[in-house]
């Protein structure tokens, strides 16, 4: 359970510098299995990274609907180092900026 639980933790961190590195992200901090972030862009917002990414079978959910204070933001499940990387594609709409 221990290794489980480390496994979650080191994916967690990794996703979290990943995205935290893109210019129009910011990552709220964490410590449970998904990570909050917000959308600050211009030109996109996350109702369209939402759509983007479920076009390609990429799984995140939007909560920018369920308060004020989640305008934006998206919560994405921490999972495996592989789907991580899909995620994170170059043509996902996070990374498309």
């Amino acid at each position: 359970m221990e290794a489980q639980a480390q496994a979650v933790r080191d994916e967690r961190g990794r996703l979290a510098d990943a995205l935290a590195a893109l210019p129009e992200i910011v990552v709220f901090p964490s410590a449970a299995n998904f990570l909050l972030i917000r959308v600050q862009s211009g030109h996109i917002d996350a109702e369209n990274v939402f759509a983007q990414l479920l076009a390609r079978k990429v799984l995140i959910k939007n909560v920018g609907k369920m308060h004020p204070l989640l305008k934006n933001c998206l919560r994405v499940t921490v999972a495996t180092p592989e789907a991580h990387t899909q995620f994170l594609q170059p043509q996902n709409a996070l990374t498309a900026q």
